[in-house]
């Protein structure tokens, strides 16, 4: 038994990395076409991606070297993800890998439970206007309750206490904005059995019209050429660790990655052990298994759905929170068409919703994005992230294939022992 679940870890992960192997593969013709190294165009990818600055190499990534603070002339050695000097960008890139880890967490709630759920890009644009307004409106209205005329003028204790409760009012109001835009989605599967995978299709191209209506117009802030939301309170941001926490970590430089990862790590492990250490996730992931069968065996399949729908709705709109709290401050105009929360399907998809495979591959994704953004500063479209990630999924999706041809070749390496029994007759 052993041996068999080593083996079946061994080929789960494998068929991952081989896809990725091949998506690197496949794209280097694309490199190729455009005339350019492919080697050194990876290189480039992953160190404006993984490395730190002034990574040149694969080597790079791992082991650096670079000239001591004391003597320039003496070279220093260190572990590269920990060298932080101007900034590493997997402080950027963690930032960015907060939303998808929190929407491939949503979009695996909702396929655990056998609902094929794409609606997290219109959760999560609701869920960022919701904190969006309720980060400016919301300390207004305790200023004026307290009696306070000047904000510069707030008592330190007034100021403290709405530090821990605005931002903690505002995302909890874009879960519930989220959870309730999902759960329209899962009610008409359950009780009009309307597919959801349409459902959710329409209703992100509702949302999306409804936040590009309401920053160009009711919660329009002022006129500028770029239409956009009031900015947050100072109370309600969650401030990023360069700023906070950690001001004199060179580590942390240049990015905004704040408390939104600690909050995204406690949902990574609080979902997983929903999902595979309690009655309610057991009977959700029943319910993908065999409705029917979970109906006989005495579990309500349909309250199973709704409840894992609006999970998902949640983290989707807890993931739009995070990235107005604590990056992006305001919602502007073009926010909605970002695609943050597709991407987080694509995570999901590609770790094939597992829990300690959503935070590698979300990390992963992240860093690729990062690093084609920053290709495009040469002779190379950004594009080739996408053309990269795009492969990988096609490879990713072809599981049965790459199972079928590592028994095959397992089979070449070790055939079957066979036994031949002699039956003797006696008389």
């Amino acid at each position: 038994m052993t041996s068999l679940r080593l083996r079946q870890w061994f080929e789960n992960a494998a068929i991952p990395i081989f896809a990725v192997l091949l998506g690197l593969l496949v794209s280097s013709l694309f490199v190729l076409a455009a005339r350019t190294d492919p080697v050194q165009t990876y290189q480039k990818l992953f160190c404006e991606g993984f490395g730190p600055r002034g990574c040149q190499t694969f080597s790079d990534l791992i082991i650096f070297h670079a000239p001591a603070a004391d003597n320039p002339n003496i070279l220093q050695t260190f572990f590269a993800p920990l060298y932080g000097a101007g900034g590493h960008p997997l402080a950027v890139v963690t930032e960015r890998a907060t939303i998808l880890i929190l929407t491939a967490l949503s979009a695996t709630v909702a396929f655990q439970a056998g609902l094929f759920s794409i609606g997290m890009d219109g959760q999560l644009i609701l869920g960022a206007i919701t904190a969006a307004f309720f980060g400016y409106w919301l300390p207004n209205q305790i200023y004026a309750l307290a009696g306070v005329k000047d904000i510069k003028a707030a008592s330190e204790s007034l100021v403290t206490v709405m530090h821990l409760i605005v931002p903690l009012l505002c995302i909890l109001a874009a879960m519930t904005v989220g959870a309730v835009y999902s759960w329209i989605a899962g009610y008409l599967k359950v009780k009009l059995n309307v597919n959801e995978l349409i459902v959710t299709i329409i209703l992100n191209g509702i949302a999306m019209k409804m936040v590009q209506y309401l920053v160009n117009f009711p919660l329009r802030s002022d006129m500028t050429q770029t239409a956009r939301t009031a900015r947050i309170d100072d109370t309600a941001w969650l401030v990023p660790f360069n700023r906070g926490l950690f001001p004199d970590v060179e580590w942390f430089a240049g990015s905004r990655v704040g408390v939104g990862i600690i909050i995204a790590l406690v949902a990574l492990v609080g979902i997983g052990f929903y999902l595979w250490r309690t009655t309610a996730g057991y009977e959700q992931r029943m319910t993908r298994g065999s409705g029917l069968f979970a109906r006989f065996a005495g579990v309500a399949s349909e309250r199973a759905a709704l409840r894992a729908m609006l999970i998902s709705g949640a983290l989707s709109g807890l993931a739009g929170a995070i990235q107005i709290l604590g990056v992006e401050r305001r919602v502007v105009d073009g926010f909605a068409n970002a695609g943050m929360g597709f991407d987080g399907v694509l995570v999901a998809v590609l770790a094939r919703e597992s829990i300690v495979g959503i935070l590698i591959v979300g990390v992963f994704f992240a860093g690729l994005e990062q690093g084609a953004i920053n290709l495009q500063f040469g002779d190379i479209p950004r594009q080739l992230g996408g053309i990269i990630i795009a492969f990988m999924i096609l490879f990713n999706s072809m599981e049965d294939f790459f199972r079928s041809g590592l028994t095959r070749l397992r089979l070449r390496l070790r055939p079957p022992r066979t036994t031949s029994a002699s039956n003797e007759v006696t008389v």
